[in-house]
């Protein structure tokens, strides 16, 4: 038989539950609105939650030779799977381009694909999976002869492609290190192309950026190029955190193995295909913003 003095220690518990439920809601609800009005990253992501699902994107991927081949070889695989969850999806369109190849300008950047997505697995596999399969790290025909300079045209691309896609959500996968300077024009970084894209409430830009590399023992090189892409992230998060863009950088892990789950995890976000997906997305960027305001 269950003494009165049980329920009375039951009914205590459930009220102090109640109340600490009610103060953490409290608290919650405190902090997402100050939030809202002291950092701009959340503010906008907060007003993206309602955004229709998105189905324009633009992929760029660098093929220079500062990226490692099994990190391009691994991008593909993700790439071209996450893809062909669109498969039959009319109103999904996606442009793929890379950028890296001999020469300066345009002349590094390749279109592979731009397609509506395809209708069958068979139209898939022909107009975009084949065509992913064969992009390579950039390599010189004839090295003795062919004075083409090898470079990563990061800037170029960036304020070509910002141009162009305005509204849709591009992805680059990138050491994002630029490095024009066989050429006779340099391109500095594409600030205005940036604020132009970022002025469109739906786009938004997602660098996975991998760990430069060097096949052969340079420390001075791989500190150069460690620095450079510590100075790109710090342009593109002190714009961010001005709300003047919508940008987010994941860094590709360089153990084989973490780099593939990163891949799949970060592609279902980044372009998303079903509405746990969108919600996922949508959360785990708020989520991201809140992390960055507590680490400064």
């Amino acid at each position: 038989m269950v003494k009165f003095s049980d329920y009375r220690r039951r009914s205590i518990f459930s009220t102090r539950l109640f109340d600490i439920c009610c103060f953490v809601l409290v608290v919650f609800v405190i902090s997402v609105v100050s939030l809202y009005f002291t950092n701009k990253d959340f503010a906008a992501e907060l007003r993206q939650v309602r955004q229709p699902k998105p189905n324009l994107f633009c992929v760029g991927i660098d093929v220079s030779q500062t990226i490692a081949p099994a990190v391009l070889a691994d991008c593909k695989k993700a790439l071209i799977s996450r893809l062909e969850n669109f498969i039959g999806e009319k109103n999904v369109y996606y442009h793929i381009s890379i950028f890296g190849l001999p020469g300066c300008g345009s002349e590094a950047i390749e279109d592979i694909v731009s397609t509506q997505s395809p209708k069958d697995p068979a139209s898939f596999r022909r107009i975009v999976e084949e065509k992913i399969k064969n992009i390579s790290i950039a390599r010189k025909l004839v090295e003795d002869v062919d004075e083409t300079p090898l470079t990563t045209p990061l800037f170029f691309f960036l304020e070509k492609i910002l141009k162009e896609r305005a509204g849709t959500r591009v992805i680059i996968f990138s050491d994002l290190v630029n490095d024009d300077s066989g050429c006779g024009v340099q391109y500095s970084f594409p600030q205005k192309a940036i604020l132009k894209f970022s002025a469109h409430t739906e786009s938004q830009i997602i660098f996975l950026y991998s760990t430069p590399y060097v096949s052969y023992y340079n420390p001075e090189l791989n500190e150069r190029l460690m620095r450079e892409q510590k100075h790109f992230l710090m342009e593109m998060q002190r714009l961010s955190s001005q709300g003047k863009v919508r940008a987010f950088f994941y860094r590709i892990p360089d153990h084989p193995q973490a780099r593939k789950i990163f891949l799949r995890s970060n592609l279902k976000k980044s372009i998303p295909s079903t509405i746990f997906e969108i919600i996922w997305e949508r959360v785990s960027k708020m989520i991201d913003t809140i992390i960055g305001a507590v680490r400064g």
